[in-house]
């Protein structure tokens, strides 16, 4: 009898959790300008991404970082001297602090923050996968708190005033990761 009473108990909870979290996210996607919705940095963008020329003992920084799945890969990759990631979804960094530490991360920072609270002259590289409407917002903050030789990657997107200064295709032959100084 107690048993199937803490069963009950501990299936509301799960429930109530799951509609808390659906509730958040529909609310983080569609109703607050500074929010995005979270895309994953694909498996198939991260392959294309290895091709990247990415200094050594540099710092990173990914605005709008979710877990920070693309702050591990650049991390691990190139070897960087430290990585930051800015996400205001507290599920995500917490996961991603989860992950970061079972995966000994040392020099990735997950910070529950919205990442216009960044400091960009702090970073060599700038990684952004937002909708082109995200980019055509923060374009123009970007450019102007960069450090003049910041080499910015975008994921999928272009921004809109700036050209790239060099692109990786896809296999189809599309423009998928695009470059910006």
């Amino acid at each position: 009898m107690i048993s199937e009473i803490i069963a009950i108990i501990i299936a509301v909870v799960v429930i109530i959790w799951a509609i808390v979290f659906f509730i958040y996210m529909v609310k983080s996607i569609f109703f607050s300008p500074k929010r995005a919705p979270y895309i994953s940095t694909f498996d198939r963008h991260i392959e294309l991404m290895k091709q990247l020329d990415i200094k050594p003992k540099t710092n990173l920084v990914d605005l709008w970082c979710w877990n920070g799945k693309a702050l591990r890969f650049f991390m691990k990759n190139f070897k960087l001297n430290e990585a930051d990631g800015y996400d205001i979804n507290r599920f995500a960094i917490y996961k991603g602090k989860w992950i970061n530490k079972r995966q000994k991360h040392a020099n990735i920072t997950l910070n529950r923050s919205d990442f216009s609270r960044a400091d960009l002259k702090k970073y060599d590289y700038i990684y952004v996968y937002l909708r082109d409407t995200q980019l055509e917002d923060i374009e123009d903050w970007i450019w102007k708190d960069k450090k003049d030789w910041a080499i910015i990657i975008s994921n999928t997107f272009q921004f809109k005033k700036h050209k790239p200064f060099k692109t990786y295709k896809n296999k189809q032959g599309k423009d998928t990761i695009f470059l910006y100084k």
